[in-house]
């Protein structure tokens, strides 16, 4: 399938926006002209005023600003409100692209918008990026230990400091990121006390004289990554397809959210 949204913008149900008009609008930012614009944009020149008029008369300020000529109309510019018009179309346009992918793609997670981007679009020097929901906070008025229930069913503590609890407008049942450097991961057969320690099922491991990087399969689509030192794994048999737990500590969690 090769699927394709068209995103149409209506204000109280009349037309605002949609590709032909956006089209349109592109063409007279490129050219300074609406006449200009409308050839470019294959459509006539009184379609083009037309969309153009009724655009400008229902936004809040107008999209493109016109100077008076002679036969055919004369200069055009797109106003700062018509330069965020295109950007926030582009960036929506983007997002309904995803999201068909996502249709097609069962890897994907698509519980919330957060899973969603962060599977598409978020690229970090992080590379665990794991998708949970805030269950408890516990505090003061310094620092606030965080449990994040992934998307797995695991569990994971957070600590950060109360001013970014805040900040971030965390709250139980708000939908958050975690990121984690894989060298802050370890791996062990058993679970380690005090230490976040996440079960998962051994897919891959890549050695090189000093350091192996280890994938688990953690559940739910999601993988964690640990970059740790051969002598860490001493007396470990590292067996694909065997469980394995990866520990890290809460003050190397980081939360991102989507507000």
């Amino acid at each position: 399938m090769d699927l394709k949204a068209l995103l149409t913008l209506n204000n109280q149900q009349k037309l605002f926006a949609n590709p032909r008009r956006i089209q349109l609008l592109l063409q007279i930012q490129a050219t300074g002209s609406i006449s200009q614009g409308a050839r470019e944009a294959g459509i006539s020149y009184k379609a083009a005023w037309d969309a153009v008029n009724d655009m400008n008369q229902q936004a809040e300020a107008p999209l493109v600003a016109r100077e008076k000529g002679g036969k055919g109309g004369g200069g055009a510019q797109l106003t700062p409100f018509g330069l965020r018009l295109l950007k926030v179309y582009a960036l929506m346009d983007q997002m309904q692209d995803m999201a068909l992918e996502a249709l097609l793609d069962e890897a994907v997670p698509m519980d919330n918008l957060l899973e969603l981007m962060a599977h598409f679009s978020l690229k970090t020097s992080a590379r665990n990026q794991l998708t949970g929901e805030i269950v408890a906070l516990q505090g003061d008025t310094l620092s606030d230990n965080v449990l994040v229930q992934l998307s797995s069913g695991q569990q994971v503590h957070a600590a950060i400091t109360h001013t970014s609890t805040k900040r971030l407008g965390l709250i139980p049942g708000k939908k958050v990121l975690l990121l984690l450097k894989a060298p802050a991961v370890l791996i062990h057969p058993q679970p380690v006390p005090h230490h976040n320690c996440i079960r998962g099922q051994l897919l891959d491991v890549k050695r090189n004289d000093d350091k192996s990087e280890i994938t688990l399969d953690i559940g739910r689509h999601e993988k964690i990554y640990a970059s740790v030192g051969n002598n860490t794994l001493d007396g470990i048999p590292l067996q694909l397809g065997d469980h394995f737990y990866a520990s890290f500590s809460a003050d190397n969690t980081i939360i991102a959210t989507m507000d």
